[in-house]
């Protein structure tokens, strides 16, 4: 495992800070309502906790100092009621702005996963699967303090503060311009904070990728782990991973950690000033005790939306960093698209290449060179050839899992790339090497692609691979466990065999199916093969040689290239490639 890889976020176009913030608020317009009706809530809370020092101006200089204590009570009665007010406003906006930040993150997870499903085969090529998962899961989670409460703190916040100096400034402008004095070294410092801070961010958010990718892959390959006896190893790649993780939180942690302090130091500097010259206004009578304490009382307020506009300014920036990766893949487009969407009423099945070339990369040799066959209809092709013959790259372009640039594939005489893509694979089945199962039952599975078939018919398909016996004595209901482990793998293939004729396809794909499973099932599977194939057009990638006996037609492959073609029969005669790839492998089969 290569934990190196992932150092930087292969992003299909650059997103500014601006674009992709306007593009997140977007998705408040179906909730707009609920958003205003938040936000006022807000504000009204935000202006009542604004009137409480107010009041207590009031209950200093015309209560206490003045000796009327009968109008004490009500004068407290209303700053408590004010409080109370304030708090449940706050708490109703709080309800209703995350209530709206999980609705949309729900929205952009599921738009994420419909994307996902609609990609090509070589965006996943490319990108490791833990990335992806980090983004649909970790990067969509991160948008829910943003959108829950993140961005209406702002917007009140930033009203709030325009509200206390226009308030400061009545109580008292002397004051207030002493206030005045702190913002510069304020503003320089937030400056400063910023670049600091999104740098942290982005260094914390690529140390998380990776340590998240390589979660994901050391979990997928644990037998292999197991099998190498390499634990200690693996252990020791991510520590230092983690640990690269928890330098660059610590990092980003310190750096906010320094902030807050220095922010409080040069607040505690200007309630110094304040005090001075309050006080010495106090003693020289031009100025009452209760507006002094009102002035303190917002100056010690003031500290509290700067410093939630720096959080918010914190939040902001993880979560731009977030929305950039979960945005590259909204934007993506599928690289495999049909030029025309036309729909074929039935398939006979014949399928030709013409004069086919393709590269996985634009930079790499061409897996197929000049290609040119044609499968007949209902009849069973066999490609056999050494390991990169470009045996599996034909099935792949078969089910357009990717696409190519020059020459022609056709079925029954139409470019496959004219052909709706979703209706023309719905002709396919194919049954991979690599027996994967979805986690869920048996009937879950074999219903997958196909779920309103009957058990009745699920039953017959059982019966034609040669299932049908483990299944019942399992029953329908067996869950089969994270990829179908709990199933040996001659189970899992014989039920990916009944799962891809359910569907009954035109043309089946039988990639390597048997190269994988026990003697007695390839035994089982070999004697259904029969019922399989029959009546439909069959395509078998083959290992195992001995299986391709009872093919109509065998193609040799070599380096992208046919190099001959013919009958079982006519091959074994001919003594050429084939027939020396069969004599090695039936020597080592008869001398193990």
């Amino acid at each position: 495992m290569n934990k190196g890889v992932d150092q930087k976020d292969h992003l299909a176009r650059e997103y500014s800070d601006w674009e992709l913030f306007k593009r997140l608020m977007s998705y408040t317009k179906p909730h707009i309502y609920v958003f205003f009706t938040a936000l006022l809530a807000m504000f009204l809370s935000t202006f009542l906790s604004v009137l409480q020092p107010l009041i207590l101006a009031i209950a200093i200089d015309d209560y206490i100092l003045a000796g009327n204590l009968d109008g004490l009570g009500f004068i407290s009665l209303i700053y408590l009621l004010v409080g109370i007010v304030s708090f449940s406003l706050n708490v109703i906006a709080s309800y209703y702005t995350t209530l709206t930040g999980i609705r949309i993150i729900t929205k952009i997870r599921q738009e994420a996963f419909y994307k996902l499903q609609d990609l090509s085969m070589d965006f996943y090529d490319r990108e490791a699967v833990g990335r992806i998962i980090s983004r649909i899961t970790n990067d969509v989670e991160r948008l829910l303090n943003l959108l829950s409460t993140g961005i209406i703190d702002a917007i009140v916040n930033v009203m709030f503060l325009g509200l206390l100096f226009f308030i400061l400034i009545y109580l008292d402008l002397k004051l207030t311009l002493t206030v005045f004095l702190i913002f510069p070294f304020l503003a320089a410092f937030t400056v400063f904070f910023r670049i600091k801070a999104r740098t942290a961010w982005q260094k914390t958010r690529r140390a998380l990728a990776k340590v998240t990718g390589y979660y994901q892959e050391a979990i997928s390959g644990i037998s292999v782990s197991k099998a190498f006896a390499v634990e200690d190893f693996m252990a020791k790649e991510f520590q230092e991973l983690n640990l690269e993780n928890y330098l660059a939180r610590i990092k980003a942690l310190t750096i906010f950690a320094v902030m807050f302090p220095i922010m409080d130091i040069i607040l505690a500097f200007g309630t110094a000033l304040v005090l001075f010259v309050g006080g010495v206004a106090v003693g020289t009578a031009s100025l009452s005790v209760g507006v002094l304490v009102a002035f303190l009382s917002y100056l010690t307020r003031l500290a509290q939306p700067i410093m939630t506009l720096s959080n918010f300014y914190n939040n902001l920036l993880s979560s731009m960093a977030a929305t950039e990766r979960i945005f590259d893949i909204l934007d993506r487009n599928p690289s495999v698209v049909s030029r025309d969407n036309k729909v074929l009423k039935s398939v006979n099945g014949s399928i030709e290449f013409k004069n086919l070339n393709f590269s996985y990369t634009p930079d790499t040799e061409p897996v197929l060179k000049d290609f040119n066959l044609k499968i007949d209809a209902k009849k069973t092709f066999a490609f056999v050839g050494h390991t990169g013959a470009g045996k599996t790259t034909i099935t792949n372009l078969i089910c357009r899992f990717y696409d190519f640039t020059q020459g022609e594939i056709l079925l029954d005489g139409t470019d496959i790339r004219d052909l709706d893509l979703k209706k023309y694979r719905d002709w396919i089945a194919i049954i991979p090497q690599d027996s994967f199962l979805f986690s869920g039952t048996i009937r879950e599975n074999l219903r997958f692609g196909s779920p309103t078939v009957s058990d009745e018919d699920i039953e017959k398909a059982l019966l034609k691979v040669g299932a049908f016996d483990f299944v019942m004595s399992k029953g329908f209901d067996f869950q089969v466990g994270e990829r179908g482990t709990r199933l040996s793998m001659g189970e899992r293939q014989l039920l990916c065999f009944a799962r891809a004729i359910i569907s009954d396809p035109q043309i089946l794909i039988l990639d390597e199916a048997t190269s994988s499973i026990d003697a007695h099932t390839e035994l089982v599977i070999q004697q259904s093969l029969h019922n399989i194939l029959k009546d439909r057009t069959s395509i078998i990638i083959a290992h195992r040689l001995s299986t391709v006996r009872m093919v109509d037609r065998i193609i040799v492959m070599e380096a992208g290239k046919i190099e001959e073609k013919g009958t079982f029969e006519e091959l074994i005669k001919k003594e050429g490639i084939f027939a020396d790839l069969y004599k090695k492998q039936f020597t080592v089969k008869h001398s193990e």
